[in-house]
This record gives C-alpha cells, structure tokens and sequence, in this order.
C-alpha cells in the first residue's frame, strides 16, 4: 500500500490563491504558465481572467476598406465585455475535481464553465453616426460586409488587452509599459455578429490561448535575440581592442553590427505572424498559400545590397523592381502568374502591423476608445 501523499506547502484556501494570482500582471506568465499548473489552478486563473481581464479587453472593429497609412483616429466600432453568452451548463459531478474543491460559489462556476463571452458597443446610436439615420445605417452595413469577409491575413480588428492593475500604477515605469498593455489580432475562435444589437460573441479561453501563444514566442525570441546580439556585441568589442593595440584603423561596415531592436522587433513580429498564417486551418496544405508566404522575404528584400559594390561612396542604386523574380515564380515555372498573391499578402501583412501600432499610439496617448 503506498503511503499518503504529504503535501510539501500548506494548503490555501481557493479565494487566497485567486487573489494572489489577480496581483500577477504579467498576463503572458499567468495564462501560459500558472493555468498549466493543476485542474485547480486552471479554475483560479480561468476565475481572474473570468471577472478581471475580460473587464479590460477590448476589441476594436476597424471600417476603413483598406488601409492608407497615416495616424489619425479612423472610424471603428469599440466594444466591450458585457456578460459571458447563454450556453448550456453541464455540471461538474465529480466528487473528487479540483473544481468541486475550490468552495466557488454556484453563480461563479457556471460562468466560468461558459465558454463564450459577448463583447458590444456601448455608445448610444447618435453618437455613432452623429444622429444621422441614414448615416448608422451605412456604417452597420459596412461592418457586416468586413465580418463577413474577414480573412486570416487582413482580419480588420484589433484585441488590446490591459493589465488589471495599469489603472492603479499611473506610475509604472516605461519599461514595464509593455506588460500594462498588448495589442494583436490574433484569431477570435467561433466568432458571431449581431448587427442589430452591436455585439459579437466568442470562444474567451480560445481567444486568450491564441493571443498569448503568440505573444510568449515573441518574448522567447526576443531573449534569443538579446542573448545573439550580446554575444557579437562582444566580438565586435574585442576586435576594436586588437585592431587599436595593432595600430590598425579597420571600420566596420553597417551590416556587420546587430540590427536595431525596433527593426528586430518587426522581423520578429512578421516572423510570428507568418507562422500563424502556415497554422490556419484551410491554409494548411495549400501548397501555392505556403510558397507565397515564403516568399514574402524575398519580396520585401528584393532590393536589399543594391548599392554599387565598385564604389562604396557613390550613391547610385541599382533599379527598383516593382515586380521581383521570387523563387518559383518564373515562366514556365510552377507559381507563374501568383505573383499578386505575395503582393497581396505582403500589403494586408504591412496594414495590419500599422494598425497594431497605431491603436498603441493612440491608448497610449489617452484616444483608444470605447471602454476607457
């Protein structure tokens, strides 16, 4: 008979770990990690996130057509968290759940056990169109007509999620900045449009793990890419050392340093993006979608080094190609005739990251919107 299991830490009671785990604010941490811990943490962390983070997620539907570039605040419909969807509950039976265990009062497990949350617009009509009928009329039209052609890579909306407390710590530094606020457009699983009432409903758990998901890749490569550029940063230094005990004068040309984080950050960013792509269901083993993904490299750096190498001082350039040979893509050749593809996907991929900044702009500078 095997001895009982003795707990190494004593035991707290649900209420005291779920208050601890709302102080946690770093979202990424809490979701990807502290969820994954046990049945019974899954349930707490599914409870902040449940009556905390929803209260401070918005998603932002974007009307513009197409995206022209430029700052300034576009028309968009803002919603909001309003109550977690009418869905059949099944109760949890069993006796021996960590779920049963952790003394959650009836009203709170069932929402939680709700697996979809309505979002809405909470403006009143005529401070959507102005007071003109007519007006909020073409406007719901034109957001019908974007939900039902949303797409993988031009999804039309963003997610900005806050840290529970960044309304509390005005006085968290910038550094910490990134922690109070993350924005995206990952995917919004089963999503529903509700014209009428202004509201949208989706899988919640789902959204978060794909939001997430992403943005815990693009924290491990950005310690990658910290961890690389120290080390060269390292061996750049210890060259200049050798080269001036030498008596040597040897420049080192631009290309041999490390890129910038701010361009860093955006490889990085397209980097992910494009594996979501390769990751969509409908897109995967579409062999001409996975060729124009990447050759999305090779389109935008198509005019990469394209300064004479005879002399490094002259500024002339070789000319610009509109249309760049991608691998594949010649006559005769496979994908000939795809290039509008690429072309596509590099232009809804360029809009997309844009309105991604642009709306940190803005939250940023007191004009995000709705629910603020």
């Amino acid at each position: 008979m095997k001895p009982a299991h003795t707990p190494q830490c004593p035991s707290l009671p649900p209420e005291l770990w779920i208050r601890i785990l709302t102080f946690n604010t770093d979202l990424t941490h809490l979701w990807t990690q502290c969820r994954h811990t046990s049945h019974a943490f899954r349930a707490y962390t599914e409870q902040v996130f449940a009556h905390h983070v929803l209260r401070n997620t918005y998603i932002d539907f974007h009307l513009e057509k197409y995206n022209l570039g430029g700052k300034s605040k576009r028309p968009e419909i803002p919603t909001s968290f309003a109550h977690f969807a009418d869905a059949s509950v099944v109760p949890n039976t069993n006796k021996n759940s960590d779920d049963n265990d952790d003394g959650d009062a009836p009203q709170r497990q069932q929402e939680r056990n709700k697996p979809h949350a309505t979002f809405t617009d909470t403006r009143l009509e005529k401070a959507v169109s102005g007071g003109n009928p007519k007006e909020y009329t073409r406007i719901m039209q034109r957001w019908a007509n974007n939900m039902q052609t949303l797409t993988p890579q031009m999804p039309n909306y963003t997610i900005r999620i806050h840290s529970p407390s960044s309304s509390s710590s005005s006085s968290s530094s910038s550094s910490s900045s990134s922690s109070t606020l993350l924005v995206n457009d990952t995917p919004l699983p089963s999503l529903t449009h509700d014209p009428s009432s202004r509201s949208i409903s989706f899988d919640w758990r789902e959204m978060y793990t794909l939001f997430f998901r992403e943005q815990a890749l693009f924290l491990a490569l950005k310690g990658k890419w910290e961890r690389a550029t120290h080390a060269k940063l390292k061996l750049i230094n210890d060259a200049a050392r050798t080269t001036q005990d030498q008596n040597q004068k040897e420049k080192l040309s631009v290309r041999e340093y490390p890129q910038p984080w701010a361009v860093a950050s955006m490889e990085l960013r397209k980097q992910i993006r494009r594996k979501r792509l390769l990751t969509t269901k409908g897109y995967q083993g579409n062999k001409e979608m996975e060729w124009a993904i990447g050759s999305l490299s090779c389109f935008e750096n198509h005019g990469a080094g394209a300064k004479s190498t005879n002399n490094s001082n002259s500024n002339s350039n070789s000319a610009f190609k509109l249309n760049p040979e991608l691998p594949g893509a010649g006559i005769g050749e496979r994908w000939f005739g795809s290039t509008s593809l690429v072309q596509g996907l590099f232009l809804d991929e360029w809009s997309c990251m844009h309105r991604i900044d642009t709306k940190v702009e803005h939250v940023k500078g007191g004009g995000g919107g709705g629910g603020e």
